[in-house]
């Protein structure tokens, strides 16, 4: 970094902040005003901020007037006099006449208003609002005026509509498990349970004798059913595929609804029991949501991005043109940067799984690739190799170490003996992690990751004999056992349906006998904070399980089955990780982000344990001269020939045409290849279960830094820090702590925030350990999502999101995916045929936010591995990959992600329209759902072939436009005078060809030149001392 710093995110964000009886609460100079005025109305949100740290430069203000035309996966519905038209666009709610023209805004910008039907008078509309973090129903009078909301709680309420006589909502509702349809009296607020099945059912639609109609897969078959006023339930019409949005004719003898299937979506027409037609044509992307019926017979629907119309007998008519114009300012500021070039000792930040022994004496901890034990203030490294090793573990004597380890090949769990230091390797699961004893030491539980889902397993520690104990979860925490071994709990995902991907962190009870497992709902119903080490954690007396909620330590009395057996006790008043026991139970230990805090339990009283270690960053000195036979600078449409890059340390100094070298001069022949900048991967997730190969993949692939949107907090820092201190080799990594999310999650590492002090602490945190980013996720209101971005923006830190719009209008920096998991059940940016409208690249194009597009997670990797199976014969894979892995790639896809060419162009044609458009595109993976590394090139392959893009169009993606996105292209993405000095060196030319782009024989980063040969043959040494202490 050149210049820029970190603000102190103290002025912005108090000095201290406490959590009493599971409310967030503020303390410290400002107290609640400072957390009100992040975490409540703002009104002027820049105005109250300035000053605390970057001031936002108002000079760089991009206003944007944009006029919509078309609309993604939008819903419409006609009013009961057929004049007007409601419509769902950019998830607010717009009212325009029925024979076209501009449109009227209804709702605000907050409420993620989705789904409009029209009451039978005409005078409101309901619709579902993600307005308070929940779907709700609400309703709002046809001028905008009156906005009321009709259900409350921790319940999902979606698809609303009438009953004929306008006295009730219909809807779908999670309140039982799955989702159902209920009824809601309008006038008394009573709710009542329509259908009862184990299978999902929604999308209801009301008949004019009081049946409803519905799609559900109940029975084994999925299509269109009907519930009858006299309470039968029987099936309307079978779907070949996803049926939704089924709409009944006025008279009730027909239905009308979408059915999806890969590649088709249709509008369909069925009376009961006759066979269903089709109305819409070949081609056609018509959107899942409910038809509405004109007083002439014809059908107003949503398809290609319009107000489709359509006659009962197939003949179509003329959309329906509107225009909604939108307008908002996107505010500028100062990124804060990051630091590449300093060489002073630094505090190590990066400390994983750090655990106390049963006798309360010692502290053991990963750090920089290696274990360390803390005894005294005194610091004593275990290992010292080039292999990472993590999650250490004592065993219940406190004479041995469980901990994983790559040095045999793959992360396997290892022992080591204390009193003599030879280590012996346990396991050869092919790859174990988060190890935990049993209470008489003789079993270890451990975890094995199987895709995205989980395998639990034992060892026994004198044989190595492993048994599995279950394979069905989906990343769980770390196992922890009762005293007497009859009982494991672990924090896990408690779905809320198996219809969306979301729920709660519940404890999981499973007994070792085999016994049912059972569900312990923490207290005040709060999940647990992140799966993975935030507990549970059974304390060895069996008297009390602590765990992590909103964020910080607490502990509560259980029984000997781990049912609760008294109030909870909050522990601290700062965030917490990774809780551990002492054998008496008379100590907690967690980690805080600046070391550890041993709680004694008998009066509360936190003792602060400092971690006495450095590290000091290591950058070449050399200087080195690469003759590039040609060159590509990043930027340029076309390369450069016969070119010398001088490099002095990890940094270029000159670029002149070639010369003969001087004597003495150290000169890397790269006259036969081409000479580009390196690649950076803009979303990926990295992963320990691959260890040290992990770094070599990326290197061999010419890929020089990953953008991880999603890790946990301390693994970001040891992997930075392992790397740029030499202890391993691997690219740069730009990286965020864990998501932040509302109070439903999926992934282990989203974070359930709660506004207040969690979210002003979880802030400063990001400042403290330099996350390069923030990125929120789908649960998460929108209005604690623009309290986020004006927070996290002036502590000079972008962010992302799955989410285009409001985000883009409150100045969020990023949007990843242009389909991914979305709390609509569908996306907003994407159709079910792959397509995205005007509505949507409009507003890239307009704003300047970043896509990352994805295109090879979205079915570009299987489409171009169906097209040419020896990508798949890379010797590359196999760095990290075992051949299992590879054979399973060579299978068809499962079908959520199997698509047909006419989607991969549409999916190309949408990145091509957004580049062209003036938007930026950064090219990026969702690896390891795809192969590390090989992902990126598909993905790049992706844009030209699928999409269009020129090669240097689509290589910018990934060099040039990566590092100007992220605010760094003083330093990455292009070769300079200044620049960092991280290259790709390949055989061909990939502006020619962007296959030529994957052909790299050497690899330069920050300096260091490695060859391909190199990067093949195993684990490179380094030589690594022992690290500067305190």
């Amino acid at each position: 970094m050149r210049g820029g710093g970190r603000c102190d995110p103290g002025h912005l964000l108090g000095t201290r902040s406490t959590w009493q009886g599971g409310l967030a609460l503020a303390s410290g100079p400002m107290g609640r005003h400072i957390i009100g005025m992040i975490l409540t109305k703002l009104g002027g949100p820049a105005a109250l901020l300035t000053g605390a740290c970057f001031s936002v430069a108002t000079a760089q203000t991009r206003h944007v007037d944009l006029r919509l035309t078309e609309g993604t996966n939008i819903a419409a519905a006609l009013s009961p006099d057929g004049q007007t038209i409601a419509v769902d666009l950019i998830g607010r709610i717009w009212t325009l006449p029925r024979t076209g023209g501009t449109a009227k805004v209804l709702t605000d910008e907050f409420g993620d208003a989705r789904q409009p039907a029209w009451s039978p008078d005409g005078k409101r509309i309901a619709f579902q609002s993600f307005r308070d973090g929940t779907w709700h129903i609400w309703t709002v009078a046809v001028d905008g005026s009156s906005l009321r909301q009709h259900t409350w709680g921790e319940f999902d309420h979606r698809e609303p509509t009438w009953s004929r006589d306008g006295a009730s909502l219909l809807f779908s509702s999670d309140r039982s498990g799955n989702y159902d349809i209920w009824r809601l009296a309008v006038a008394s607020g009573r709710l009542d349970r329509v259908t009862n099945d184990p299978a999902d059912e929604f999308g209801p639609s009301a008949g004019p004798d009081g049946s409803i109609a519905f799609a559900s897969a109940k029975s084994g078959a999925t299509g269109i059913w009907l519930a009858e006023s006299n309470g039968s339930v029987a099936q309307w019409a079978a779907a070949d595929g996803r049926p939704a949005g089924p709409s009944f004719s006025p008279d009730g003898r027909t239905i009308v609804y979408n059915v999806q299937n890969i590649g088709v979506s249709q509008l369909v027409a069925a009376e009961r029991g006759q066979p269903p037609r089709v109305l819409s044509g070949n081609g056609d992307d018509v959107f899942p949501f409910r038809a509405g019926w004109t007083g002439d017979g014809s059908i107003l629907y949503t398809s290609d991005g319009k107000l489709a119309q359509v006659r009962l007998d197939g003949t179509r008519l003329a959309a329906v043109p509107f225009e909604a114009r939108i307008t908002f300012d996107r505010a500028g500021y100062r990124r804060a940067g990051r630091d590449f070039d300093g060489l002073r000792a630094q505090p190590v930040r990066g400390v994983m799984s750090p655990t106390v022994a049963p006798d309360g004496q010692s502290y053991v901890f990963a750090a920089l690739g290696d274990l360390w034990r803390l005894t005294g203030g005194r610091l004593e490294r275990l290992t010292n190799d080039i292999y990472g090793e993590m999650d250490p573990q004592f065993s219940p004597d406190g004479g041995k170490l469980a901990f994983a380890s790559d040095r045999g090949g793959s992360m396997e769990l290892w022992i080591r003996d204390l009193a003599n230091g030879t280590d012996r390797r346990l396991t050869k699961s092919g790859g174990a992690a988060l190890p935990a004893w049993t209470p008489d030491g003789g079993r270890i539980v451990f975890q094995v990751q199987r895709g995205l889902g989980t395998e639990i397993h034992t060892v026994e520690v004198a044989t190595g004999a492993t048994t599995r104990l279950r394979s069905n979860l989906f990343q769980p925490s770390r196992a922890t056992f009762s005293p007497d071994g009859r009982f494991l709990a672990m924090a896990a995902l408690r779905a809320n349906s198996a219809k969306y991907r979301e729920g709660r962190n519940d404890i999981l009870i499973v007994a070792t006998d085999g016994s049912p497992d059972r569900w312990v709902v923490p207290p005040a119903g709060r999940g647990i904070g992140a799966r993975g080490i935030d507990g549970p954690v059974w304390s060895p007396d069996g008297k009390r399980m602590a765990f992590m909620i909103d964020g910080v330590a607490w502990s509560q009395p259980v029984d000997p089955t781990g049912e609760p057996a008294g109030p909870p006790t909050r522990h601290s008043d700062e965030l917490a990780n990774s809780l551990s026991w002492t054998a008496d139970g008379g100590h907690l230990v967690f980690q805080a982000t600046d070391g550890l805090r041993n709680v004694r339990m008998s009066d509360g009283t936190v003792e602060r344990i400092p971690i006495p270690l450095t590290w000091r960053r290591r950058n070449p000195t050399r200087t080195v001269i690469v003759h590039a036979g040609r060159m590509w600078d990043g930027r340029a449409d076309r390369v450069q020939t016969n070119v010398d890059i001088v490099v002095r340390g990890h940094r270029i100094v000159a670029i002149r045409p070639h010369r003969r070298p001087a004597p003495g001069d150290s000169v890397i022949d790269a006259s036969a290849l081409t000479v580009m900048p390196g690649l950076a991967d803009a979303h990926a997730h990295i992963g320990y279960g691959t260890g040290e190969a992990l770094g070599r993949t990326w290197l061999a692939y010419g890929i020089t830094t990953i953008r991880d949107p999603a890790s946990d907090p301390f693994p970001i820092g040891e992997r930075r820090e392992s790397v740029e201190s030499g202890a391993r080799v691997g690219p740069r990594e730009l990286a965020t702590g864990r998501i932040f999310d509302g109070q439903r999650i999926y992934y282990g590492f989203n974070n359930a925030i709660t506004p207040g002090a969690q979210l002003a602490a979880e802030l400063q945190r990001a400042a403290d350990l330099r996350f390069d980013l923030i990125k929120t996720y789908v649960r998460l209101p929108d209005q604690l999502q623009q309290r986020i971005i004006v927070a996290a923006h002036q502590m000079g830190i972008p962010v992302s999101s799955h989410e285009l719009y409001p985000a883009v209008a409150f100045g969020g920096d990023h949007v990843e995916h242009i389909s991914g998991t979305s709390r609509r059940g569908y996306s907003p940016k994407m159709s079910g045929l792959s397509r995205s409208y005007q509505d949507v690249i409009g507003l890239l194009n307009a704003s300047g936010m970043t896509l990352t597009p994805t295109m090879s997670l979205q079915g570009g990797f299987g489409w171009l591995v169906g097209r040419d199976s020896t990508l798949l014969n890379d010797p590359r894979l196999t760095i990290a990959y075992g051949p299992e892995y590879v054979q399973q790639l060579r299978q068809p896809p499962p079908a959520a992600f199997r698509v047909t060419p006419a989607m991969i162009t549409a999916l190309g044609h949408t990145v091509r329209r957004v580049v062209e458009g003036g938007g930026v595109v950064i090219a990026g993976t969702d690896a390891p759902i795809i192969p590390y590394g090989l992902s990126l090139h598909t993905e790049l392959i992706a844009y030209v072939e699928g999409g269009g893009l020129t090669p240097v169009q689509a290589l910018r993606t990934a060099t040039s436009g990566f590092a100007d996105a992220m605010g760094l292209g003083n330093d990455l993405g292009s070769i300079a005078v200044g620049r960092l000095a991280d290259f790709s060196m390949v055989e061909g030319n990939p502006l020619e060809r962007i296959a030529d782009a994957r052909r790299v024989k050497m690899v330069m980063k920050n300096g260091e030149t490695f060859s391909l040969e190199r990067l093949l043959a195993g684990p490179i040494q380094r030589t690594v001392g022992a690290p500067p202490r305190r």
